[in-house]
């Protein structure tokens, strides 16, 4: 019988798939190299407590009509607000873990892996959150909102019909002083659920890195920017300058405005809110790990109306 000859089918080094690097030797010192996760899109974002994995949240207002013309003696005219849109926010559950192995541990004489192991599971949270809120600005202009048009758009209806639409969607143009004082204009000419004008203030403009540069030159200089006949600049300080480093869009910019918290239209519901617990590590079905940790947390974000907000694709 001849002789079972035992081979690899794979030519190249076999490396395990973790920490490849301190398996061969031990470390003197180690650098750590840190995540930077800037917390910069939690600020637009209403935040509430989920008690059950289907959140729904619902628009409502206090709006009525003009008082009517109408003596002691006549009829008194009723009205009522107009109703408003509700929304369904579907809570997801997001994980990861980071684990300590017993080989780790013989070799880390200096103790720190052991410490660096779990480090990055704050960061990886913030960084999850982060991109969340990002996408739905980055998408809004073809994420449907709770009104049954984009999140940006130029058709948003009243909720009372007899007021006709009302728009978040300026007319595409680079950033300069002149757009930013249309787009200023227009959000004061807001109308509300009656028709009436309900002016909204330009207090933030919101711009990526591409644009920062632009923003802060209407922001900060004293002549206004583009002219050349020093004509005073009267935005000056009169607003924010807020860079957002996840907007993906390297020419749009926003306008963020002064309405109260419950109209911004931008919505974070936790049902486990973002947490870093210890894994019973070890255990007899894994006795060669020595520590884990897990990131967990169950959230949903999602836009409703987009009252507070206008954007500028840019050009």
């Amino acid at each position: 019988m001849a002789a079972t000859q035992l081979f690899l089918g794979q030519t190249g080094l076999i490396q395990h798939p973790q920490y490849p690097n301190v398996y061969d030797k031990t470390m003197d010192m180690y650098a750590r190299r840190e995540d930077n996760v800037p917390i910069q899109g939690a600020q637009f974002f209403q935040e509430d407590t989920a008690e059950t994995l289907e959140h729904k949240i619902a628009t409502y207002g206090s709006v009525l009509k003009v008082l009517r013309r109408r003596d002691d003696s006549d009829r008194l005219p009723f009205e009522q607000p107009a109703d408003g849109y509700d929304q369904t926010l579907n809570i997801r559950t997001f994980r990861m873990g980071t684990r300590f192995t017993q080989t780790i541990e013989k070799i880390d004489r200096s103790g720190k892996l052991r410490r660096m192991a779990m480090q990055g599971l704050p960061d990886a949270l913030r960084r999850t959150l982060e991109f969340a809120y990002a996408d739905i600005i980055n998408n809004g202009s073809t994420t449907e909102g709770a009104d049954g048009s984009n999140l940006f758009a130029s058709d948003h209806y009243h909720e009372d019909p007899d007021a006709g639409q009302w728009s978040n969607s300026e007319t595409g143009a680079a950033l300069t002083s002149t757009s930013y004082n249309t787009m200023r204009v227009n959000m004061r000419k807001r109308t509300n659920e009656k028709g009436y004008v309900a002016p909204i203030t330009l207090k933030k403009l919101i711009v990526s890195p591409d644009n920062e540069q632009k923003a802060l030159e209407i922001r900060g200089s004293s002549q206004t920017p583009e002219t050349s006949t020093n004509a005073v600049n009267v935005w000056q300080n009169r607003f924010d300058v807020v860079v957002w480093d996840y907007l993906t869009s390297t020419t749009a910019w926003y306008g963020w405005g002064d309405l109260i918290e419950d109209m911004w239209g931008l919505h974070v519901a936790f049902l486990t809110r973002p947490e870093v617990v210890s894994l019973g590590y070890p255990s007899a079905e894994y006795p060669r790990i020595k520590a884990g940790w897990e990131a967990y947390m169950q959230f949903a974000v999602a836009g409703s109306q987009l009252k507070n907000m206008h954007k500028n694709a840019g050009a």
